[in-house]
């Protein structure tokens, strides 16, 4: 594979784009729309809190949330009709015509595809390094993240281009991308929540109360303890239906390389680090058995069982959002594969209804 015939076929898509007013268009409502999110939330945020650096990280996750929700939804368009769009136009055969392969082809569209994604990507970058510089995240944080969004975003546009190589109709190609992000996306946590019923279980808890009638000022009396059957779900078996989703990726980097109290005094925890340490939590093993003992840690309404409160908690399993990264650039890269096996010429069977030239 040749790296300037991919350049240019990338050269040529972004050509293509950048004539279009639409594409300028939509990049400045793009900075638009953050100008408006980020300064209208600072300015509620500064009449609602007594330090406005309270509300730091609650904005930094806002935005990096916002930015791969827009990607995620605008990616698909730049690589769902690259293919069977340019084979309904009559210009696919053009270049197949060429002594180009299918490979620098399918890889110069992608390219095109995702420095396009990139971008938005860009006009997003100012606002993420004033909120770090704010104290909204660290600056490990940021870059994990930098990094989820640019092989996330690479890779829904992968998937895009396998989709419209394998698809007749540029329509039927984006709503099957769609889909797809929507898998990653809402499916994920709700093929978790839908799991929850076929991993409960039942946990006999013994617990210690202080008999206080029988306890001194110079001595504590625990009474008899109190046995009892909860029900409980082992969500230590299905937690990991969640690796694939991009959000979860970015909890767990947030939960990980948290802000730290010297950068940011007034920092609380934010959204992004409580999902990740509520995902933390899943994958704690829930015991047959539990004894809770309320007599030797009076004060603790809670158990010794129990977290510590999220200004102190740590997670404490092993990272998972690298193997996020893994799974959906395997797909990503599976899908380009395709695309790249569809385009292969000569053809010796194309379907019915499908142009050539």
């Amino acid at each position: 594979m040749s790296w300037s015939a991919v350049r240019t076929v990338a050269v040529l898509e972004l050509r293509q784009r950048v004539r279009s007013t639409r594409w300028q268009i939509m990049l400045v409502v793009w900075g638009v729309v953050l100008v408006l999110l980020c300064g209208g939330m600072t300015a509620l945020a500064g009449t609602t809190t007594h330090h406005v650096e309270e509300a730091i990280p609650v904005l930094y996750d806002m935005t990096v949330c916002f930015v791969l929700g827009i990607g995620l939804i605008i990616a698909p368009t730049l690589s769902a009709t690259s293919i069977n769009g340019d084979r309904a136009d009559a210009t696919l055969a053009l270049l197949q015509a060429t002594a180009l392969r299918s490979q620098e082809i399918v890889v110069g569209k992608l390219v095109a595809a995702w420095s396009a994604a990139m971008a938005f990507l860009a006009v997003a970058l100012p606002f993420l390094f004033v909120f770090t510089l704010a104290g909204g995240a660290s600056w490990t944080a940021l870059a994990i993240h930098l990094l989820i969004l640019v092989v996330t975003l690479g890779s829904v546009c992968a998937i895009g281009m396998g989709l419209s190589a394998a698809t007749a109709r540029p329509s039927a190609s984006a709503v099957l991308t769609y889909l797809v992000v929507a898998a990653l996306v809402i499916g994920t946590p709700l093929a978790t929540a839908i799991s929850t019923t076929a991993v409960r279980g039942e946990q006999t808890q013994t617990i210690y109360y202080t008999d206080y009638d029988a306890s001194t000022n110079d001595k504590r009396v625990c009474g008899e303890p109190e046995r009892r059957t909860e029900d409980v779900v082992h969500t230590n078996r299905i937690w990991w239906m969640l690796v694939p989703n991009p959000f979860a990726a970015l909890a767990d980097s947030s939960a990980r390389h948290r802000v730290q109290p010297e950068k940011n005094p007034w920092a609380e925890v934010s959204p992004l680090e409580q999902a990740g340490l509520g995902i933390d939590d899943m994958r704690n093993p829930q015991p047959d058995e539990v004894v809770i003992d309320y007599c030797s840690n009076e004060g603790n309404h809670h158990g010794d069982n129990m977290p510590n409160s999220d200004d102190t908690r740590r997670a404490t399993h092993l990272v998972f959002w690298p193997v996020s990264l893994v799974v959906v650039f395997a797909l990503g890269a599976w899908s380009l594969t395709c695309a790249s096996r569809r385009l292969r010429t000569p053809v010796h069977k194309l379907a019915r209804g499908t142009r050539v030239a």
